[in-house]
């Protein structure tokens, strides 16, 4: 919910300066444009984490004009002062009467879809029809673009050609099919703003009118032209659109049609019959996957070659099918509502067997090992332009050809080198842990992987932690470790389990009951993960060319009620420099560990339980005697963590304290002498 009018503060109006982005966890919030509301809330700036990959979501928002951000846990929060009033705010009430009438007439998943479909809501997908249509690569079909256009365009100038043909008159006062293309671009313009005014919408809207210009004034007609006038149009208009991913891939995407796609189905362009049918829609379709394949690489950090197949069953299912019958069902139930509900049954059905083939295409393996950067961008935009620019068939061809072989080449990876050092990168990914670890062999360990971040339930797995370890060139992990079972921990864990290779599972072996943990048991029995139970039971063991000593838990059965207290703490020994692991570790097992005489000492030290006041006790500092220590932490959370007592604890003994939260991910280089090397490399301002 974006707003741009008033802020009220201590009973006095404020002007913003500039645009409120508020967030709400939970529920739907049935207002319009115009609406006026009232409500309290935390404004914050937008900042980066600091992460390695991070998408710099504050200059995002800065380009729609939004400066601050609040939150709201359900829409019960908010008072509305005064309806809205105008066009716009009538089409979104007309928008939202039509969602509510798909969802009393289709099954909740079958409903959600078709809002995504027809008026372009996606606020009720189910998350996890999302992602398989996200992995499928065929998540374009959930938004709406110049297909869905189109196609409604194409199906509404027919039905009234086929009208207006029994009119013998208007044949002969005018052009009949010029003036129905005319006739018929209102109902497309009135879509585009119903549908939310979407940059793939407005860009197909726009060549659409060019379309219709270059017929008026009897000139010819270069698909290309018309592309470069809608992206102008749209820019000149919004300049900051360049940067918007949607804008990118849309253009580029229909661009790859119009250049791409007549070379790829020549050689097949005498097949007759169904294959004759199906080979220009399969060649439409690898089209736009091989020229969007690197931009999506390069933002979404995965590749999936699936969207082949799942194109040649989805677009005659949703685009053919549901969009054209759903949006038959629009007009009809404003009308007569049971009328209505047999087309809405049959578009379900159609989405129905669409989610079905989809899911199970999106259990094929998915490429995540490619991480172009922005040369490779550059080259894969120059190929294209080559095949547009470039008179010669076969020359542009050869060009493109180079083009590839260089990208091929450049996407090779590079072997994993040892440089027999110990690194551990503490990455900011919010209130909880996640922490890369490069051992000295060459080998990777992952402990933790963050979760729950904030209070906008974010998929840290997807968003924050993939797009790091992408960055870091991060495609296996040979060790994944979890300390214990909350969210703030699990999650990632979760993440990387599914879509890394893992070598090997370590947990201290107490299990844990929350439903994530569960379906990470699950991935990892899947796919066939060694799991090992690592707790101060066992004996030290060597991995990736150091020591691991496990310190905590002493064995396999709960030691306390709170899982925290049952966190995994271990040692890392490389030489005269060792890293103490420690989860989120309380008071109480703290002393056990105090009490079982073992060594503690550490030169880097993983602050226990986000530098909670309970934790880190004196007595356990001297123990450890760390000569740095990093807290992971969210900043400004809700917890006040990391505690002020702790802060002085730890600085009162010179320990160096470094923060997720003040200064990004932290990395920390130990050397066999017992030098820590400790630096925020990609810290906040980076």
């Amino acid at each position: 919910m974006v707003l741009d009018e008033l802020l009220l503060r201590e009973g006095q109006e404020h002007r913003l300066p500039g645009r409120l982005l508020v967030h709400i966890k939970q529920g739907r919030v049935p207002l319009g444009t115009g609406d006026r509301i009232l409500f309290s809330s935390k404004l914050r700036r937008p900042r980066l984490l600091g992460l390695p990959g991070e998408s710099d979501y504050p200059r995002r928002l800065a380009y729609q004009g939004i400066f601050l951000t609040g939150f709201l846990k359900d829409p019960g929060q908010l008072v509305l002062l005064e309806s809205g009033e105008g066009w716009r705010y009538d089409i979104d009430r007309l928008a939202a009467r039509l969602g509510r009438f798909l969802m009393e007439h289709a099954p909740p998943a079958e409903a959600g879809i078709l809002k995504a479909l027809l008026i372009g809501d996606t606020g009720d997908v189910p998350p996890e029809l999302d992602t398989a249509y996200a992995v499928s690569g065929v998540n374009h079909i959930l938004s709406i673009s110049g297909f869905h256009v189109g196609i409604i365009f194409l199906c509404l100038f027919q039905l009234l050609f086929m009208l207006a043909r029994q009119i013998e008159t208007l044949s002969r006062l005018c052009n009949l099919r010029r003036t129905l293309l005319l006739v018929a671009l209102p109902a497309v313009v009135f879509y585009l703003f119903l549908s939310g005014t979407q940059a793939a919408t407005l860009r197909s809207v726009l060549m659409i009118v060019a379309v219709l210009l270059a017929l008026y004034l009897k000139r010819e007609l270069d698909p290309v032209n018309c592309i470069i006038l809608a992206a102008m149009a749209i820019l000149c208009f919004a300049p900051e659109t360049l940067f918007n991913l949607s804008f990118q891939l849309s253009f580029l995407a229909i661009w790859g049609l119009v250049v791409l796609s007549p070379q790829l189905a020549a050689p097949f362009s005498r097949i007759k019959g169904v294959r004759g049918w199906l080979l220009p829609l399969a060649a439409a379709s690898a089209a736009a996957i091989l020229v969007t394949l690197v931009p999506v690489a390069f933002y979404f950090h995965r590749v999936s070659f699936t969207g082949l197949l799942a194109n040649l069953a989805v677009v005659p299912l949703m685009g053919y099918g549901a969009v054209v019958v759903g949006f038959a069902s629009l007009p009809v139930c404003l009308i007569a509502p049971a009328a209505a509900h047999p087309l809405v049954q049959l578009a379900a059905a159609l989405v129905r067997f669409s989610d079905y083939l989809i899911v199970h295409l999106a259990r094929l393996p998915v490429w995540n090992g490619y991480c172009p950067d922005r040369i490779d961008l550059a080259l894969s935009v120059a190929a294209l332009m080559a095949l547009t620019l470039v008179r010669s068939v076969r020359l542009g061809q050869g060009v493109v050809l180079l083009l590839v072989m260089v990208l091929v080449a450049r996407g090779i990876p590079a072997a994993r080198s040892a440089d027999g050092q110990l690194t551990v990168i503490f990455l900011s990914v919010g209130q909880g842990d996640a922490a890369l670890v490069r051992l000295p062999d060459g080998k990777q360990m992952l402990v933790d992987g963050g979760g729950d971040y904030g209070d906008l339930e974010l998929r840290v797995g997807e968003r924050l932690l993939g797009p790091a370890l992408h960055a870091l060139n991060v495609d296996r992990l040979d060790y994944l470790v979890l300390s214990h079972p909350h969210p703030d921990h699990l999650q990632g864990v979760l993440w990387a389990a599914a879509n890394l290779e893992v070598g090997e599972f370590w947990e201290s072996g107490i299990p844990g009951d929350a439903q994530e943990y569960r379906k990470l048991k699950w991935v990892l029995a899947s796919r066939a993960v060694p799991v090992r139970t690592v707790n101060a039971a066992g004996a030290p063991f060597k991995a990736g060319g150091v020591l691991v000593e496990p310190l905590w838990p002493e064995q396999t059965v709960a030691v306390s009620a709170d899982e925290n207290d049952n966190s995994l703490v271990f040692r890392l020994r490389h030489g005269q420099s060792s890293v103490l692991f420690t989860g989120d570790l309380g008071g109480e097992p703290e002393t056990g560990l105090l009490d079982s005489g073992r060594t503690l000492a550490a030169t880097l030290l993983k602050v226990p339980h986000h530098g909670s006041k309970y934790s880190s006790s004196v007595e356990f500092l001297k123990a450890v005697a760390p000569k740095a220590a990093v807290v992971s932490a969210g900043f400004g959370n809700n917890f006040h963590l990391p505690a002020p007592s702790t802060l002085w604890r730890l600085q009162h003994r010179g320990t160096r304290v470094y923060r997720t939260d003040l200064e990004g991910s932290i990395q920390a280089i130990c050397q066999t002498d017992g030098t820590v090397i400790i630096g925020a490399p990609w810290g906040h301002f980076n």
